[in-house]
């Protein structure tokens, strides 16, 4: 084999490896995660509008995005986020992260146009045992189908709202 040929074999040994590593530190911090949504869960929008995840679970997939304006990897994370809240059912928790008129600056300075919740001490959060941000839940039928923190692709978070229906 050329010298190429071994470069290559050693790099993709190295992006095996990489993934492992990420994929064992997001089972870990996602372990404790809920697979079914805590009773009674009913959530008020920034703009006032309750908003029942388990109901809107029933009809389609819901993705529930826990971020915060002070999370570095949350910008790169929100737009792909956003742009799926063009076809997909998507809450977003701004997890201590100020008063609502604070997220809706924010949201609006980021041109982001999803559905907000403002989790000021963190409850909402602590209900689902979320530990790092930007977290995703895909929520299906009132259960947890899939949990993932820090970065996630755009195909990534496509396919666990595709699995999520089987």
């Amino acid at each position: 084999m050329n010298k190429w040929g071994l470069r290559f074999i050693k790099l993709l040994g190295y992006l095996v490896v990489a993934a492992a590593i990420a994929f064992g530190v997001d089972l870990y911090r996602n372990n404790n995660v809920p697979t079914t949504l805590p009773d009674e869960l009913t959530l008020t929008s920034l703009a006032g509008e309750p908003l029942s995840i388990a109901k809107m679970s029933e009809e389609e997939p819901v993705l529930l995005y826990f971020w915060a304006t002070w999370c570095p990897v949350c910008p790169t994370v929100s737009p792909t986020v956003d742009w799926l809240s063009d076809d997909y059912n998507v809450i977003s928790v701004a997890l201590r992260s100020g008063h609502n008129t604070k997220i809706s600056a924010y949201l609006e300075q980021q041109e982001l146009g999803f559905i907000t919740v403002n989790d000021t001490q963190g409850a909402i959060a602590r209900q689902f045992n979320i530990t790092a941000t930007p977290t995703i839940l895909i929520i299906n039928n009132h259960k947890v189908t899939s949990a993932t923190s820090g970065f996630t692709s755009p195909p990534g978070i496509l396919a666990r709202l595709w699995l999520s229906k089987f």
